[in-house]
């Protein structure tokens, strides 16, 4: 009899355990972070930059494929005419991301811009909308990327100046002279100054 309760009371809690299997992975999957999965910003942007020097470079190769396939299959031989490495970039089953790009009401008409567009709205790899991965190259664009002007040292100057230098000087006192170079002229070893180096330079 103890035996056979010590099987009921495993089997009950094999019974438990699967019922609470579902709810773990659903929890899971409401935990997830807002966007899709696989999808980054900035390799979406690198890719449309990629896509508008490819598609510049080989739009005579690509352009009946891009504009005037109306099925897979003319799609897929219309690119048996352009290099390898181009079908390897654009086929990958993005035919009906193309046709979604080609009806959309913005599509430009001049080649230049048609490039772009198509750059763009397929860098997404037609994991999102065609419409979310331009948005996307467009936020890329609209950073201000910055730069250092000028890039400086902390010093210690004799006349008591204890800070970042000014173009390579003491912004107090305005020496650009470094007190080792004259220890070594002492020895008699030739050492330029900074000021002659700062006008090579």
């Amino acid at each position: 009899m103890r035996q056979n309760r010590i099987f009921s009371a495993k089997m009950a809690k094999r019974k438990k355990a699967t019922k609470k299997a579902p709810e773990a992975i659903d929890g899971g999957l409401r935990k997830r972070g807002p966007g899709r999965p696989g999808v980054s910003k900035s390799e979406t942007q690198g890719r449309a930059y990629d896509y508008r020097l490819t598609l510049e470079q080989h739009w005579n190769d690509v352009a009946e494929a891009f504009l005037m396939s109306q099925s897979e299959e003319d799609f897929n031989r219309a690119f048996g005419k352009a290099p390898e490495y181009l079908r390897r970039k654009f086929v990958r089953n993005l035919f009906p991301t193309i046709v979604k790009i080609r009806k959309d009401l913005k599509f430009p008409k001049t080649p230049k811009k048609q490039m772009d567009f198509f750059a763009d709205s397929l860098a997404g790899l037609g994991i999102i909308s065609p419409r979310r991965s331009r948005d996307i190259c467009a936020e890329g664009r609209k950073q201000e990327v910055h730069s250092i002007i000028r890039q400086d040292f902390y010093i210690e100057c004799t006349c008591g100046y204890e800070g970042p230098a000014k173009f390579g000087a003491c912004p107090k006192c305005g020496t650009k002279t470094i007190a080792w170079s004259e220890r070594f002229r002492g020895a008699g070893i030739e050492v330029a100054e900074s000021d002659e180096l700062a006008s090579k330079t």
